[in-house]
């Protein structure tokens, strides 16, 4: 069972504004990603999950897809009646002033999360459903975060308990993993 993945149906935002269904994406698609450049541009997420910051330093920016896989699970969360996504996703959130990539499994009612207007919205709903679905996640080549309906989310950690992408794990060194496209 895969654990940061979105469900089938989900729209990802290419460039000009275009949105597809995940399931539709292909390789070498290229989403509107957003570059945090006071955060470390990462998909390790031990590393994702210890920064916080009192300011959001960003700008808009484009990556292109180089991986793309199916799961299932037999649960997931929606948000906001919107997003629907599995508990371990990370997603970046703004929480008491600072801003960080967080667990959706530990959103709170009252967070907010930013989406492709460039704006946080708040969290008014969270709700937990046990059901099996299939979802897919996919892997950028630059930077590791994409749009989907609307809310910013980070790729994760692709294929730490697999190998069907091809992908390697990202080193926690200078940022140049082996062949992983940083």
């Amino acid at each position: 069972m895969s654990r940061h993945c979105l469900l089938e149906g989900t729209n990802i935002l290419l460039i000009n504004g275009i949105e597809k269904k995940i399931e539709e994406l292909k390789v070498d698609d290229e989403l509107i990603v957003y570059e945090i450049k006071n955060m470390k541009n990462t998909q390790n997420i031990e590393i994702l999950k210890i920064q916080k910051e009192d300011k959001l330093l960003g700008e808009f920016k484009t990556s292109i897809i180089k991986n793309i896989w199916l799961d299932h699970t037999d649960n997931y969360y929606i948000i906001n009646d919107k997003l629907n996504i599995t508990g371990e996703h990370i997603i970046l959130l703004q929480r008491d002033g600072k801003y960080f990539w967080g667990e959706v499994n530990q959103i709170i009612e009252g967070d907010f999360m930013f989406t492709n207007s460039g704006i946080f919205e708040r969290v008014i709903k969270i709700e937990r459903l046990d059901s099996m679905e299939n979802v897919y996640n996919v892997q950028l080549n630059e930077i590791y975060n994409y749009f989907a309906n609307g809310y910013l989310v980070h790729n994760g950690n692709p294929c730490t308990a697999c190998t069907k992408c091809g992908a390697a794990e990202e080193g926690s060194g200078s940022g140049s993993g082996s062949g992983s496209g940083s």
